[in-house]
């Protein structure tokens, strides 16, 4: 896929009127192209990374159609490189992953705010976007709340089921209730609408609302 179809893939607000959009598109589609692990959706050949932040920009605006940008721009970043600091290189168990996802998390802020400032945004919004992608203050913080949403949603539409079909469902209910505990009440709404058309068992589908009934 070359260059400027893979920005208006990721392009969820074709219409804003930023100047430095269209840049901005392209500096993050650079970074999704060069992930080696390729993907095909809808018959469009791209790359797992583009395709990713694709989707979850496209949650974004689903949910809220006049999101702030730095949420816009946080959901073009939010996995931005990941493909470079793959989960192998640190110990296996719940230790290792929380080393990896601290160290990801923090990369991930870093060259979100390098790509920003290469297209003329003010370190004041860098900042901001890295708030919103660290999601410190989740529950308090709207934005940061609106990008979980999309991030889960987005999970829950590609990727639950494969999850769900190698692992014991007391796992896979952990992991939904977990999931569900991070999102918000728009977010909830959200998955129980989308559900229908998903191609989820029965038993997944009784997880979520399990989830709905706990949450």
């Amino acid at each position: 896929m070359d260059l400027d179809r893979a920005a208006a893939t990721l392009d969820a607000w074709p219409e804003t009127v930023d100047a430095r959009w269209p840049a901005v598109l392209r500096a993050f589609a650079t970074h999704h192209l060069d992930d080696p692990r390729e993907f095909v959706r809808d018959g469009v050949a791209m790359t797992i990374a583009l395709d990713y932040h694709a989707r979850v920009s496209a949650w974004v605006r689903r949910l809220d159609g006049d999101a702030e940008i730095a949420v816009r721009l946080a959901a073009l970043a939010q996995h931005v490189r990941r493909f470079e600091l793959p989960r192998r290189d640190y110990p296996e168990g719940v230790v290792g992953y929380k080393r990896w996802r601290a160290a990801a998390m923090l990369r991930h802020v870093e060259l979100a705010k390098a790509t920003l400032a290469s297209v003329g945004y003010e370190p004041a919004l860098g900042d901001r976007v890295g708030a919103v992608m660290l999601k410190k203050q989740l529950h308090h913080d709207p934005g940061a709340a609106l990008l979980e949403d999309a991030v889960c949603l987005r999970f829950v539409q590609d990727e639950l089921a494969a999850f769900a079909a190698d692992r014991e469902p007391e796992a896979v209910a952990a992991i939904v209730a977990k999931t569900w505990a991070k999102m918000s009440p728009a977010g909830h709404a959200a998955t129980l609408a989308v559900l229908p058309s998903l191609s989820l068992s029965s038993r997944l589908v009784e997880l979520v609302v399990a989830a709905t009934a706990a949450g």
